[in-house]
């Protein structure tokens, strides 16, 4: 009976460290970003790859298949019943292109595997549905009665207080999702440190600033013409009023939207849920629906389109990039700007 390939591929445990590549003397193993694969016509089970994997990304199926490629046996041909019929011709039959397709190796999904860690859908899932319950309970309590009794000081204490919980447990139910599986959670969310060559980091620097000029000039453009239609709202609760107007005012509104805000939104949305709808659904119908999820997520009608515009280019520079780091960038500074916007605007005029 003739034996299927020596090699168990799994793409899904591959962290893409290249050791297997390494490893193997006929250069069989290819590894990327998404996919893991062996080129079988070079390949002869030596096992060398399977050895070098730590992650079992590769398995060697049988030392019997290893023994044969190594010595050059071909495998035993079938016996023959009698009375069974042979074939017409002794000319091997052509494989159509279905048969030749599903032969050859298959791709991981794109997406999805940052990292060596593979988001599952249902992860992802879990991910958004915390996020948008704590933001429920930061709401309610923010606007609670007992909160809006007490003084402007008290209140500010509170508010940043319950908004310091809302991110903290974010980011430890974002972590235990990752560990519970034996992930590296730096890793597993693209904010691990890697040394990376000038050229790589100059494209990326420069596609931060592009993806924030352009977002910020569709937001201009958007606010414009919204004022024009008259759909601009009458009145927005303004961050100085939020977090104080005075320096100490400024410096917590910074550390909150600048800083730590920015970081979460991005674990969240571009790293674990476009994770796991990539690896289900591809990259962009994954960029999209996090995109639009993300929009909805800041409750604004008004900065619905600017918001998802801005979510499209920090899914898109997280996909092109594989770090969060870009997006993390290009996020801080979106936000930075409207913070020093609104404290110019709420300084009084001489």
């Amino acid at each position: 009976m003739k034996q299927g390939p020596p090699l168990s591929i799994n793409p899904r445990a591959c962290d893409r460290c290249g050791a297997c590549v390494t490893a193997c003397p006929h250069r069989a193993v290819r590894v990327g970003r998404t996919y893991l694969q062996v080129d079988w016509s070079r390949c002869d089970a030596c096992g060398a790859c399977a050895k070098a994997c730590p992650r079992r990304a590769i398995v060697l199926r049988s030392a019997g298949a290893r023994g044969r490629a190594a010595s050059g046996r071909p495998e035993p041909a079938p016996r023959k019943r009698s009375g069974a019929m042979q074939p017409a011709s002794a000319t091997p039959r052509r494989r159509s292109a279905k048969a030749v397709a599903a032969a050859a190796p298959r791709r991981a999904p794109k997406g999805g595997a940052r990292g060596g860690f593979q988001w599952s859908l249902l992860e992802a899932a879990a991910m958004l549905s915390v996020t948008f319950s704590m933001f429920m309970v930061k709401e309610v309590i923010s606007l609670s009665d007992w909160v809006t009794s007490l003084d402007a000081s008290a209140q500010l204490t509170v508010r940043v207080l319950v908004l310091a919980l809302y991110y903290a447990v974010q980011v430890g139910v974002i972590v235990w999702l990752v560990r519970r599986r034996g992930g590296e959670p730096l890793r597993a969310l693209g904010i691990a440190h890697e040394q990376h060559s000038f050229g790589q980091v100059a494209r990326s620097t420069a596609l931060v600033v592009a993806g924030l000029v352009m977002t910020r000039l569709l937001a201009s453009l958007y606010t414009f013409v919204t004022r024009e239609l008259g759909l601009l709202p009458e009145s927005t609760t303004s961050l100085p009023a939020l977090f104080g107007s005075g320096e100490a005012g400024f410096l917590l509104a910074v550390l909150m939207v600048v800083v730590i805000g920015p970081t979460v939104e991005e674990l969240v949305f571009r790293g674990a849920l476009q994770e796991g709808l990539a690896a289900r659904f591809g990259v962009w119908p994954a960029i999209i629906v996090q995109a639009a999820l993300f929009a909805a997520f800041h409750r604004s009608w008004w900065l619905l389109v600017p918001t998802f515009v801005l979510g499209v280019a920090l899914g898109w520079l997280a996909e092109r990039c594989d770090s969060l780091w870009p997006p993390i960038a290009l996020h801080a500074l979106y936000n930075a700007i409207t913070v020093v916007a609104a404290f110019l605007a709420s300084v009084p005029t001489v």
